[in-house]
């Protein structure tokens, strides 16, 4: 975590809970001396109004002193009932703010005791996970099983903690016994504040349902195709012979495809584009990897994904995704929780902090077991075929699927050039291509704590084996087609018919996938209008700055030749004269700008067309699609902030003219500002979010409609 990070959570689960606890606190003490004043003030005028009916049955008519002034008995005796009732009103009130202040104390104590104990908890477990997979594995099971109580209890003490401070701080709005239009007003605007900072308790139960239920892993999607023991019994056969070996559990399915790389997942598996539901171990194996290895290198790989359903690994394996995947979901419910509303969101800050800091304290962990499994599958990997085996499929991996990868990327950005054998196409790719290791491959780094697996030097040194003997293997050698196609043929008998399948499946897929964008794109391109002018639009603004400019004129010329009488003291002479300099340069200041937003309301501060943006001081248009960012700025007035793209040329502005409305560039931040007193389009005023939704839709069209001249272009191309 950054410091900031670090301040941020430090705030929401620490600062305001404490600020809470000390508002209770205050208020509590508040509430304690307000009670006893008013207990006091009734008995002294329960005595007081004894005293005066004594007076009254005894006939004795002398003054007495109520409340700083003297009356007779039988009026004081009146004025002091009034008073009583009263003082009975507002001792109600009170003992109402007492009893919220008695409620808010306990509450805000343990919203703070459990923010603070959540963090303390956190940070130990994180730590402590660091032991061995077993206890990562049941500390987050734990974790897992009280995180959704701890969020949801964080919410409704943070909830019903504000609630009730904000009600006692607003209780003396209830207890005015006149109460005029503007009271009812404010009265009515602190019931709907509350009602709305209660309304998200009433949801919480379906949300907190939905986290504490038994979370099922989403299925894990497969471009590939099945194969059954009757399609290929070699290739089955060589698998369970070599989970035999390794004492690991055998796969249920193994799934063919020609992408990604070879692995093992026990979540479902949704088979595309088909959508076919597969259940229990699943082993993955990319055919244009499979054929290019050889036996000993394909070995060690295998076994190597096999081992992680052997030993401890397998219910680390079985049990951990689900659980890690399921306190994930949990964040996404209090992400849509956030996003319902401000109050709602505000409210449910710490709880979604605290969230998100459980998953960093595990990640570190998560990652540091993940690399440690892979060393210790390539030791199991290693006993199949030995240390040589490991090393030769690491660096040939390493130096052929990138070059897998690019070949891909490039065909699936032109489907009409798809081939009919894309296992194919691409080992003839690979046969033209200098076999050798990307850059720093084998270089010696320290492993990110994040990462999941080892470098592969450190992979390499784990086997026992050193970076020349990586370089001097057999890694390198140059793909053959026909060898490699003949090696694959020993486990996939058909592989060629297969191989077609998969083709045609991947390509009618990216076929309905580009004309989905495409038509996307086209909607976009076409939803906003050809061509809009925002204008600063500020002359009834400008016309009022000169009404005022002028009134400070004449009030300044008043004062100037008001104060020019006979008998009129120096002094004051000097003042109102220093006075009416000042007035008056206010109101030349006024002046000035009331002009300025008469002269700028006529001219076009922003033309936006569907393929560019224009500034009144920029020379060119410039395309929309040069810009990959926005935002609004909303101090003091409204600004558009537009974040230029790095690859994007550098536009040109003119120098700033004051009568005009200019933008500004920025050429360290590559940002273009633009702020304008009002914002209009046709006469009418845009609000922030009105403003924000204009530039936002323009932004998008003009980037459909670039990528739409991309795709387009590639036509063309391919066309010829």
């Amino acid at each position: 975590m950054t410091s900031r990070d670090t301040r941020i959570l430090a705030w929401r689960l620490v600062l305001l809970p404490l600020l809470l606890l000390a508002l209770a606190i205050w208020q509590g003490h508040r509430a304690d001396g307000h009670r006893t004043l008013l207990l006091e003030e009734r008995g002294r005028l329960h005595g007081f109004i004894a005293e005066v009916e004594h007076m009254q049955r005894e006939r004795d008519h002398r003054d007495v002193q109520f409340n700083g002034r003297p009356v007779n008995p039988a009026m004081a005796n009146s004025m002091a009932v009034l008073y009583l009732q009263q003082v009975e009103r507002e001792l109600t009130f009170a003992r109402i703010g007492t009893a919220l202040a008695q409620w808010s104390l306990p509450l805000a104590t343990l919203l703070t005791l459990l923010g603070v104990g959540s963090l303390v908890t956190l940070r130990w477990a994180g730590k402590a996970a660091l032991a061995s997979r077993a206890r990562l594995v049941r500390l987050f099971h734990r974790v897992r099983q009280l995180l959704p109580l701890v969020l949801a209890a964080l919410m409704v003490l943070l909830t019903l903690t504000a609630v009730l401070e904000i009600a006692y701080e607003a209780l003396w709005l209830f207890a005015l016994k006149q109460t005029s239009a503007g009271v009812l007003k404010l009265q009515l605007l602190v019931g709907f504040l509350i009602l709305a900072m209660l309304w998200p308790l009433y949801r919480l139960p379906g949300h907190l349902k939905t986290m504490l239920q038994l979370f099922n892993p989403e299925p894990h999607d497969i471009f590939g195709t099945p194969l059954t023991e009757q399609q290929a019994p070699e290739l089955w056969a060589r698998v369970r012979s070599l989970a035999r070996r390794l004492d690991a559990l055998e796969p249920d399915n193994i799934v063919v495809g020609c992408l990604e790389g070879f692995y093992v997942t026990s979540a479902d598996v949704l088979l595309q584009p088909d959508e076919r539901r597969l259940q229990g171990r699943t082993l993955y194996l990319p055919l244009p990897l499979l054929a290019v290895l050889s036996r000993s290198e394909s070995d060690a790989v295998i076994a190597h994904e096999l081992a992680h359903f052997s030993g401890e690994d397998t219910a680390y394996s079985m049990r951990f995704a689900p659980i890690y995947q399921g306190v994930w979901r949990s964040i996404g419910v209090l992400g849509e929780h956030m996003e319902a509303g401000f109050l709602r969101g505000l409210l449910t800050l710490p709880a979604f902090a605290l969230a998100v800091y459980s998953m960093q304290r595990f990640d570190h962990a998560v990652s540091y077991w993940s690399r440690e499994r892979e060393l210790l599958a390539d030791a199991a990997g290693a006993k199949i075929g030995g240390p040589q085996a490991v090393v030769d499929s690491l660096v040939r991996i390493g130096a052929l699927e990138p070059l897998i990868d690019q070949h891909h990327a490039h065909l699936c950005g032109q489907p009409e050039q798809w081939p009919q054998d894309l296992l194919g196409a691409v080992l003839a790719h690979l046969e033209q291509q200098p076999i050798a290791l990307p850059d720093n491959e084998l270089a010696d780094q320290l492993p990110h704590p994040t990462d999941t697996h080892p470098q592969t030097l450190q992979r390499i040194q784990a086997l026992g084996m050193s970076a020349e003997d990586a370089r001097h293997g057999q890694a390198l050698r140059p793909v053959l087609v026909d060898q490699a196609l003949a090696r694959l043929a020993e486990d996939v008998p058909d592989v060629a018919a297969l191989s077609r399948q998969l083709t045609a499946a991947l390509g009618g897929f990216l076929a309905r996938q580009r004309q989905e964008m495409r038509r996307e794109l086209e909607e976009r391109a076409q939803a906003v209008p050809s061509e809009s002018i925002v204008r600063e639009g500020a002359q009834v603004r400008g016309r009022f700055l000169l009404v005022v400019a002028i009134g400070c004129l004449l009030a300044a010329l008043w004062l100037v030749l008001g104060v020019n009488v006979h008998g009129a003291k120096p002094g004051l002479i000097t003042f109102f004269r220093v006075l009416a300099v000042g007035i008056a340069a206010t109101g030349v200041m006024l002046g000035v700008f009331g002009w300025r937003f008469i002269k700028r309301a006529a001219t076009p501060a922003l033309i936006l067309t569907r393929d560019t943006v224009r500034f009144a001081n920029a020379p060119q248009a410039i395309a929309l699609h040069c810009f990959d960012q926005y935002m609004i700025k909303v101090s003091p007035g409204l600004a558009v902030v537009l974040q230029l793209a790095e690859d994007a040329p550098l536009p040109v502005f003119h120098k700033r003219r004051f009568w005009e409305p200019d933008a500004k560039f920025d050429a360290r931040t590559r940002q273009v500002t633009l702020a304008l007193g009002r914002w209009s389009v046709d006469g009418k005023a845009l609000s922030g979010g009105e403003l924000s939704l204009l530039v936002g839709r323009y932004l998008e069209g003009g980037h459909a409609r670039q990528a739409l001249q991309a795709l387009e272009g590639e036509s063309a191309g391919d066309a010829r």
